[in-house]
């Protein structure tokens, strides 16, 4: 497993989209991922067999070049992903203000146990006691994950978006490839 550290080689070329305001700047890249880090809650987007969306919120965190969700083999996002692995992962502000993040990938289910055990720690390490007291709403996910009691998707990226809106807005594309 490799990990993605600012000015490495696998950060993505950056650049301004065209709904942005007259003299707007492209929001670096770092800036996104450290957001990407801090953020807990995103909305996943997949595809049913049939060609529907489905979207649903769930924890997903950005660590090692990637973002990473768990899910269960049973559950609807599961199903899609084992048809089509292209999803995408939303999150940002409720207000008409603020940033909002898109990162567009393929999902790939992760088995071995080495990275397996770093990414619940680094899902710990995210969200703090919610996964790691029993007074948590997540509690013991980190150990499902260790386990393999869920199942662990990294989302390899290939495109992504930040949207900044206020009083000058800008649109910054993230091409991985």
């Amino acid at each position: 497993m490799s990990t993605h550290t600012a000015g490495d080689s696998t950060a993505p070329q950056t650049s301004l989209g065209p709904f942005s305001s007259p003299g707007a700047s492209p929001t670096p890249w770092e800036a996104t991922e450290w957001a990407l880090r801090r953020i807990q809650k995103f909305q996943l987007c997949t595809v049913r067999r049939d060609g529907r969306p489905h979207v649903t919120p769930l924890l997903a965190i950005w660590a090692f070049g990637a973002m990473w969700f768990t899910t269960g083999d049973n559950e609807q996002k599961a199903k899609n992903l084992s048809a089509n692995q292209r999803c995408a992962l939303t999150t940002g502000t409720d207000t008409l203000t603020g940033m909002d993040y898109v990162i567009e990938g393929i999902a790939s289910l992760v088995t071995d146990q080495a990275t397996r055990e770093a990414v619940a720690t680094a899902f710990e390490q995210a969200y703090g006691w919610q996964l790691t007291h029993e007074d948590g709403t997540w509690y013991q996910l980190g150990d499902a994950v260790r386990t393999g009691n869920v199942q662990l998707y990294r989302v390899q990226p290939d495109k992504g978006f930040a949207f900044a809106t206020g009083s000058e807005s800008s649109q910054t594309r993230y091409q991985w490839r």
